[in-house]
């Protein structure tokens, strides 16, 4: 019998249960004569601080109750002291299991926008960070990006992959890349990693220790970043705004657009670098 049907919810289970075993009981101000086997919170000490019976909660992390309302996930979240990346994934958990569904292809108008920003790099991906389109300044900017097999542009595997990608993101590439991994874990959710996603996590887990560590360490990150720091071959180092927006009409798919501040520096010389050879 496959665990999805022993435990409903094996994936909320197995989330409460790493972020128990991380909190120190002094931080959560439980005291205790008994000497403790394992590190974190025992059940019953957590199930007291958030309010609800220890089979309740035990079911919970056991992945046997397959939903909890958004008020027990709260109580949960504040017993945890769980940061807000962490609780948004938590209550992202305890939602159904989405539907499998066709991939959303990239309307004309969302690549009109794009070609409209002239100048200015605009990046197009879904919810598991698949690259789905990119303007020329984009190309410009992520060079050889285009390099990269159709069925593999995914922005994770680049930073990890592609020649080229540490040194564009400088001493920030450790930071950016385990972000974007967390932010990868956030928006997938419950559902299924099928397809690419599903390659793409089994490919990294096995080559590279930094996507290994933070994704078996289940670490949640909000797409949060204002500014990215380029250290590009041509324009040199400029410094980027970042602004993420929805797409309406095209579930999970998120335009990135880069853009340096108007009359800087960086402003300049990214100009220079596309007037030089446009695309």
């Amino acid at each position: 019998m496959r665990e999805s049907a022993i435990r409903p919810n094996a994936a909320l289970g197995d989330f409460l249960r790493s972020r128990r075993a991380r909190l120190d009981p002094t931080e959560a101000g439980v005291v205790s004569a008994r000497r403790r086997r394992v590190p974190g919170l025992r059940r019953e000490e957590l199930a007291a601080l958030a309010g609800m019976s220890v089979d309740y909660y035990t079911r919970l992390e056991q992945g046997r109750h397959s939903a909890a309302s958004p008020g027990v996930l709260d109580a949960i979240a504040r017993a945890l002291h769980l940061p807000e990346a962490d609780r948004k994934y938590l209550h992202r958990l305890a939602e159904p299991a989405p539907p499998q569904g066709d991939p959303v292809p990239v309307r004309p108008e969302t690549r009109a926008l794009m070609r409209a920003l002239g100048p200015t790099p605009a990046v197009l991906i879904n919810a598991s960070m698949d690259v789905l389109a990119m303007n020329p300044a984009g190309r410009r900017l992520y060079a050889g990006f285009d390099a990269m097999p159709p069925h593999e542009r995914n922005s994770i595997r680049y930073m990890l992959t592609a020649p080229g990608a540490r040194e564009l993101h400088g001493e920030d590439w450790t930071a950016i890349t385990a972000e974007m991994i967390g932010i990868l874990r956030l928006r997938t959710g419950r559902k299924p990693l099928v397809g690419g996603a599903r390659g793409l996590v089994d490919d990294m887990t096995a080559s590279s220790d930094l996507f290994r560590r933070v994704w078996q360490d289940q670490t949640v990150s909000l797409a949060d970043r204002r500014r990215k720091i380029f250290h590009h071959p041509q324009a040199g180092r400029i410094e980027l705004a970042v602004e993420s927006l929805m797409v309406q009409h095209a579930e999970g798919q998120i335009l990135i657009v880069l853009s340096p501040e108007p009359g800087s520096a960086a402003e300049r010389a990214w100009h220079e670098v596309m007037a030089r050879d446009p695309m």
